[in-house]
């Protein structure tokens, strides 16, 4: 029985307009795209794209120097020491711990073609992982909206520079975060969580910043995990090479002439920046100081925030910010950390309709596709004596992961109301969200 309203007329019915069909184009479309993405990214990497790379062999040269690393390392000759040239007639030093050159090893049985494939299609593996990771902490669902929002990210994450460079050296900066991601970000591991940092900071120092995320979340299991993890595996290769793990715990970690230039326009770090305004070893060390316990309190106070929120996958990007900042070398390959931190800062623009938000994830994706420091570094590679705007610009990186701190300590600026008696607390069922 249908009731009339007060003045006698029928009462609005609504009506309902069909979205399925512009719903069900619209993700055929998407899917499309990702595939032609996918296909272009692919070739590209591993086979060569005409226009853009030739067919063929492309060089890796920071996978040449892991392959010799991993010879030497075999052979039984010092780490060290004076290395072998690589392919392109350079000498350059090996500067990772013992351990990682033993993971190397088998590297320097194929050949620079064969590992490059190999390491390639593993780094794209990973990152697609992290990915998944990433967006399954977040919630997403069903399962193919999650893979296929995975898959859409890798596409885009293969445009930004730290991405395409990492894989062009043959760098293993994706794989070290995936295995930090997984230790972080799964619901449930099969090993002790924190092991995998550990292992991560045995073959590369610079994750072990990754403790400050399980002291800020309080599972202080998880970090005295990590610690003896990394001990573990680091005595692994002192078993192995004792030799040489002397020789780098003790001399070549605190010798920073291997690395690098720190004025290079490609370390985006807080040391980059003060070295190519000219400034002295000396002159910069307190003014580094000061400038990284400033970033450090941001940085705590950006995770708490984000921690209380219950987004655990912005709080460890933003413990990644931090280590990439107050690292006296952070090449900008180093900053891969970025796919997972835009894609992370999308969705969260999306669901809170957050305008700052959105415009950090915008800024992010052009700053990190454009990538200025290379752009503005040709013919000038010592990074001095640069007008004020260049310098502004060269150090992009930087100034963007400051407004990702601050960004996320304004829109996380207030706490989530308690749950009371009569409101029960969200369920992670709850908090999935189903597209499509």
């Amino acid at each position: 029985m249908v009731r009339l309203t007060s003045d006698g007329r029928l009462p609005d019915i609504p009506v309902d307009v069909p979205q399925a069909p512009r719903r069900r184009i619209g993700w055929f479309a998407f899917r499309v795209v990702v595939l032609g993405g996918l296909v272009v990214g692919l070739a590209y990497n591993l086979l060569g794209l005409p226009g853009f790379r030739e067919f063929g062999h492309y060089y890796r040269i920071d996978l040449d120097v892991y392959r010799l690393g991993g010879s030497v390392f075999l052979q039984g000759s010092t780490l060290y020491g004076s290395m072998p040239p690589i392919q392109m007639g350079s000498f350059l030093p090996f500067t990772y711990p013992p351990l990682a050159a033993m993971i190397f090893s088998p590297l320097s049985m194929m050949s620079l073609a064969t590992a490059g494939t190999v390491v390639t299609t593993l780094s794209l593996i990973a990152l697609l992982g992290v990915l998944s990771i990433t967006l399954d902490s977040l919630g997403i669902a069903p399962r193919k909206t999650l893979v296929w929002g995975a898959l859409g990210a890798l596409v885009v994450s293969m445009t930004l520079e730290p991405v395409y460079s990492t894989l062009d050296y043959g760098q293993i900066n994706i794989a070290l975060m995936v295995l930090v991601v997984a230790d972080c970000l799964l619901e449930r591991t099969p090993w002790p969580r924190g092991m995998l940092i550990g292992l991560a900071a045995a073959i590369k120092l610079t994750p072990a910043i990754f403790v400050l995320y399980l002291l800020v979340r309080k599972d202080f299991r998880a970090a005295v995990v990590t610690a003896i993890s990394f001990v573990l595996f680091g005595a692994l290769g002192a078993m192995v090479t004792w030799r040489d793990s002397v020789t780098y715990w003790t001399q070549t970690l605190f010798d920073s002439h291997r690395i690098g230039t720190p004025a290079y326009p490609a370390n985006q770090s807080i040391t980059g920046v003060l070295a190519r305004l000219g400034l002295s070893d000396s002159d910069r060390l307190p003014i580094w100081l000061l400038l990284c316990a400033a970033v450090l309190a941001l940085t705590l106070i950006a995770m708490i925030r984000a921690l209380e929120s219950g987004q655990t996958a912005l709080a460890l990007g933003l413990n990644a910010i931090l280590g990439l900042l107050v690292s006296p070398v952070s090449w900008s390959h180093h900053w891969v950390w970025v796919s997972p931190i835009v894609l992370v800062l999308g969705t969260l623009a999306y669901r809170r309709r957050s305008i700052a938000l959105s415009a950090t994830t915008l800024a992010g994706l052009v700053v990190f596709t454009l990538a200025a420091q290379w752009k503005l570094g040709v013919g000038r590679a010592d990074g001095t004596h640069w007008n004020l705007w260049d310098q502004f610009l060269v150090s992009s990186y930087v100034w963007w992961a400051l407004a990702a701190l601050l960004v996320t300590i304004f829109v996380f600026r207030t706490r989530p109301p308690q749950p009371s008696d009569d409101n029960r607390p969200e369920s992670f069922a709850d908090r999935t969200v189903r597209v499509g």
